[in-house]
């Protein structure tokens, strides 16, 4: 039984821990991963190298980062949330400061392999299971709170590294945002700790939104586990690629080229806003209505995008792909409390992690293939609906079979 003291501990103790996650998300997500452009004209013009070459220094960085998800939930169980986070911290500072003394590819592109591994460490995997762990009510919330962490750290951390970049040149600003993650980050861990006692017992979790669940092996024999897999796969394919040729899609269809630049920077800003509300709509509504409303919005911004004429049209596109963007972060974690409970979270939720990489990974050059075979984007945009509806049918077939298995599991 857990004491008194022990649940007032709890209590208060997981305000700490909200805090720490978002401040861990804000320094090694903003200062260790959104900035990764910034480097790519001055490295490249300062040692004569292609783009294309340089770039795969982010290729790896992705490899790994999902490699080590896939590893994600045995390194957790062994080294515990403190460790694992204070692991990623150091790995992501010694990245950065082997970046910082590179003068050859190879160099660079291990550093690129020391920093995908790192942001699986102390990133969105790990932070959303203390938040888990720790948060009994209002789980959507507080996920919305530290996932929004990961935008404004970007916006500060791009604006800094391009006024130091300018100012002292590119190796001081790798260094310098090295000293901070390790300073900073090292720092927080040291107040990250496991929950105490129990979490809450299984028909109070499914009030709260989710569910004690069942064990893995039971889950490996249901159809809709393996359908989920696929589920988020594909979802990778259809946000982080599009706003990534959406400025030159833009261009395209004859928008002035720094405006279709800053149309990325407004969808960041929703997107933060976005996390937040659909965190609290989570709480209030369940997953459903939060998971179709992604979807409706991608399915409204995609068509948007796809016939863009105008200033307000190119917003409205922003706006509607930041309320879509969340399948990316925050909905990962809420659905495997929902659809996997909280047995198998643990097993489970890094996968998951690595199957959205893997898919933002195959969905980049997928949707650029199949520009050069329509030579535009719009029918590839159009065509994507269907991919996105198809993903909101989906869920809904896996969220009516977990129900089943969750009705069953709580003798109801």
């Amino acid at each position: 039984m857990i004491s008194s003291a022990e649940k007032a501990e709890n209590s208060s103790y997981r305000y700490v821990i909200a805090v720490v996650c978002f401040l861990m998300m804000f320094v090694t997500m903003g200062f260790g991963n959104s900035p990764n452009g910034q480097y790519l004209g001055p490295v490249t013009k300062e040692f004569g190298l292609s783009r294309a070459d340089f770039a795969l220094t982010f290729s790896f960085r992705y490899i790994f980062t999902m490699s080590f998800n896939l590893l994600w939930g045995k390194l957790f169980a062994r080294l515990g949330a403190k460790w694992l986070a204070g692991l990623g911290v150091l790995c992501l500072s010694g990245a950065f400061f082997l970046f910082s003394i590179s003068s050859m590819l190879p160099v660079f592109y291990a550093g690129g392999a020391i920093q995908g591994a790192a942001l699986a460490f102390c990133t969105t995997a790990t932070l959303s299971a203390l938040v888990n762990m720790w948060f009994d009510q209002n789980k959507g919330t507080v996920m919305g709170f530290v996932f929004a962490a990961s935008g404004l750290g970007g916006a500060m951390g791009n604006f800094c590294v391009a006024r130091w970049i300018a100012a002292y040149g590119w190796r001081y600003s790798y260094r310098l945002c090295a000293l901070i993650i390790l300073a900073v980050g090292v720092g927080l861990t040291l107040f990250i700790r496991m929950r105490t006692g129990a979490a809450a017992p299984a028909k109070k979790a499914a009030r709260a939104g989710g569910w004690e669940g069942v064990p893995l092996e039971t889950l490996k024999t249901k159809p809709y586990f393996y359908a989920l897999f696929a589920l988020v796969f594909v979802l990778g394919w259809l946000c982080n690629p599009v706003y990534t040729i959406a400025p030159a899609h833009l261009v395209d269809r004859g928008y002035d080229p720094v405006f279709a630049g800053q149309i990325t920077g407004v969808l960041f800003a929703v997107l933060g806003v976005a996390k937040i509300l659909g965190g609290m709509m989570y709480d209030r509504c369940g997953l459903k209505p939060f998971f179709l409303l992604c979807c409706a919005s991608g399915i409204a911004a995609l068509l948007v995008l796809a016939w863009a004429k105008g200033v307000f049209a190119a917003l409205l596109f922003a706006f509607l792909l930041g309320f879509a963007m969340p399948v990316e972060t925050i909905i990962i974690p809420l659905l495997v409390m929902n659809l996997i409970g909280q047995k198998a979270y643990n097993s489970v939720v890094g996968v998951l992690f690595a199957l959205m990489s893997g898919g933002i990974a195959f969905g980049n050059p997928l949707i650029n293939f199949l520009y050069g075979r329509f030579g535009s984007y719009t029918p590839v945009l159009v065509g994507y609906t269907a991919v996105f509806a198809f993903c909101a049918l989906l869920y809904l077939w896996c969220d009516a079979q977990a129900t089943k298995l969750k009705n069953a599991s709580l003798g109801q």
